[in-house]
């Protein structure tokens, strides 16, 4: 009878560890996936020269080129192994189940909503901005006191429908608000003067500034009436991959307070601080756990720089939120031990 019981107990284990080596390797799918073809592909929105543009000489540039640089740097070993593909914040999660982009950038929606129906997950928090109106030079107008009654257009659902409301309740603003699908039909629906006002991210809504405004005298309004945190999003499967891309962005703030640029990464000296071997690859075993590249932070840091190199090169106007916490921002970097 002991042996048996023995037996039953030893195969329940044995069977123990494949399910979690099979979930396991499910999770990693992503991640292997991205691995094997030497190349990560981020979503974003290339209409919108602030997230990613090419310069004069073709080399892409924008907040989400550099983040997508660094994804790359990590997980294939190659800051310039990327793809960017234009992707709606609507169509994110379409895109990310296709196999369309590993990874989605910029302003794609998260809500509880989101998070119940497994559309994507969750990756890293990348940056704050805020969110804004956007118009035609209205004359004598100075503030959003100059629009009551006016339309707005937005998305439908979306956290930027939900501000504007809470934002025109507040004020006794009365705005008449236009729902659409997408952010890209909510645009078209304001650039062709379906109504007054376009509310959405401060990057966002600047980016279409510099593309539409030169012959159409397009005005941000100067109030704020959110600040709102934008994330990188993954396939929900994709765990290792989910994981793996928040200790990614992670090490760039953690750079940064450590003091770690690109003027001196070459130069740094680790001493006995463990959470520094570690993130500079000194002692490989923590990223080779992720299954990333032990030394990427180096070669990263080197050639793009830190977090606060990467946010001042890709924000004209600095946001505060965006600064670490001791200098009363917002960001807060881990260890990495």
């Amino acid at each position: 009878m002991f042996k048996k019981m023995k037996l039953k107990f030893l195969t329940a284990v044995v069977f123990c560890g494949f399910l979690a080596g099979n979930a396991w390797a499910t999770g990693d799918a992503g991640l292997r996936a991205m691995q094997s073809s030497g190349k990560v592909f981020c979503g974003t929105d290339l209409n919108i020269g602030t997230y990613a543009y090419k310069d004069d000489d073709g080399i892409w540039r924008g907040i989400d080129t550099d983040l997508c640089r660094a994804i790359a740097a990590a997980i294939v070993g190659r800051p310039d192994n990327f793809t960017l593909k234009h992707v709606d914040a609507g169509e994110a999660g379409k895109a990310l189940k296709e196999g369309l982009v590993d990874v989605m950038l910029g302003f794609a929606p998260y809500s509880a909503n989101v998070e119940l129906n497994r559309q994507y997950a969750l990756g890293a928090l990348l940056y704050y901005d805020h969110q804004m109106f956007l118009t035609r030079d209205l004359e004598g107008a100075t503030s959003m006191e100059s629009f009551k009654g006016k339309s707005v257009c937005t998305v439908t659902g979306s956290e930027d429908l939900s501000n504007a409301q809470e934002y025109s309740n507040k004020y006794a603003l009365d705005l008449k608000v236009h729902f659409y699908k997408t952010e890209g039909e909510a645009r078209t629906a304001f650039l062709t003067k379906r109504c007054e006002l376009l509310s959405g991210n401060e990057m966002q809504l600047k980016g279409i500034m510099e593309k539409f405004g030169k012959n159409s005298k397009l005005v941000l309004i100067p109030e704020a009436i959110a600040t709102k945190p934008v994330y990188a999003f993954v396939d929900s499967e994709n765990v290792t991959l989910q994981f793996a891309v928040r200790w990614i962005i992670n090490a760039l703030a953690l750079a940064e307070l450590k003091e770690i640029n690109s003027k001196n990464v070459d130069l740094y000296t680790v001493d006995n601080n463990t959470s520094i071997k570690n993130l500079l690859g000194e002692d490989p075993k923590l990223w080779s756990r992720f299954f990333l590249k032990p030394e990427w932070v180096k070669t990263y840091v080197k050639e793009f720089g830190n977090y606060r190199e990467v946010i001042d090169r890709n924000f004209k106007q600095p946001i505060k939120e965006n600064m670490l916490t001791k200098d009363g921002g917002a960001i807060t970097p881990l260890p990495f031990i």
